[in-house]
């Protein structure tokens, strides 16, 4: 398995549930108007431009050449088990949240 485009699939499976989570949080900072909601919506909003920033960034440093690919590669499962574990995290508040 390459790591490296399963880092990448659990970043784009993030951006996707980070989504789902700013929708749910900005519906909730409508009703709710507390500065809790709104900083629930800037942390989620934080955490895509972080996940779109590793997708971005991993996806040059991958292309850069054949000199830096051993490391790139090196580093991928690092960076798997990193967007797994936070795959796993943001699927968990997207389903509390949507109950």
């Amino acid at each position: 398995m390459d790591f490296m485009i399963a880092a990448a699939i659990a970043a784009i499976l993030n951006i996707g549930l980070l989504g789902a989570i700013i929708v749910i949080y900005a519906q909730n900072a409508r009703l709710i108007k507390s500065y809790f909601t709104y900083g629930l919506t800037t942390v989620a909003s934080s955490f895509m431009v972080q996940n779109i920033v590793i997708v971005i960034f991993w996806f040059n440093l991958y292309s850069a050449g054949p000199a830096i690919k051993n490391i790139v590669d090196a580093a991928a499962p690092y960076l798997f088990v990193i967007n797994l574990a936070q795959t796993i995290g943001l699927a968990v508040l997207v389903w509390i949240n949507s109950k």
